[in-house]
């Protein structure tokens, strides 16, 4: 396989895993409300910043005049990738933090895991399977 037909395929990856990221909690966190007031306009807040920061993430991985190249293509993944680790991380200091991954009434299971984490591993495997695709190797290296 050519580097540019991996590199279309990172692309595609890498596209996919950022709009699923920034577009499936308008789907699943809006609507009834489970949030205190405060914590209600923090979560909005990211919620708006991730969507408004997808079609510039988007641009630069398939731009073609300054980006669009492996390296973008990578710079772009890696930043989902901060996004997603920070929601792990969060998930993982939940008892100290004194949060739920899911609110009363919203808890729903993905295959017996838990509904939010399946997403998120999703991502993350679609942005890092983007950035092993994105990488040239030289030509004597199969």
């Amino acid at each position: 396989m050519t580097y540019a037909k991996k590199l279309t395929i990172a692309k595609i990856l890498v596209s996919l895993g950022l709009c699923i990221y920034a577009l499936l909690p308008f789907v699943v966190d809006f609507g009834e409300t489970r949030f205190n007031q405060h914590t209600g306009i923090s979560v909005n807040g990211h919620l708006y910043g991730n969507l408004m920061a997808l079609p510039i993430m988007l641009w630069a991985v398939w731009g073609k005049k300054l980006h669009g190249t492996g390296r973008s293509v990578r710079l772009m993944a890696f930043l989902g990738l901060a996004f997603i680790m920070g929601f792990y991380l969060a998930a993982a200091s939940r008892a100290r933090l004194g949060s739920e991954l899911q609110g009363f009434g919203h808890d729903f299971l993905i295959l017996g895991m838990d509904g939010n984490l399946v997403p998120a591993s999703m991502v993350f495997a679609l942005l890092l399977s983007g950035i092993i695709m994105s990488i040239r190797r030289s030509p004597g290296v199969k």
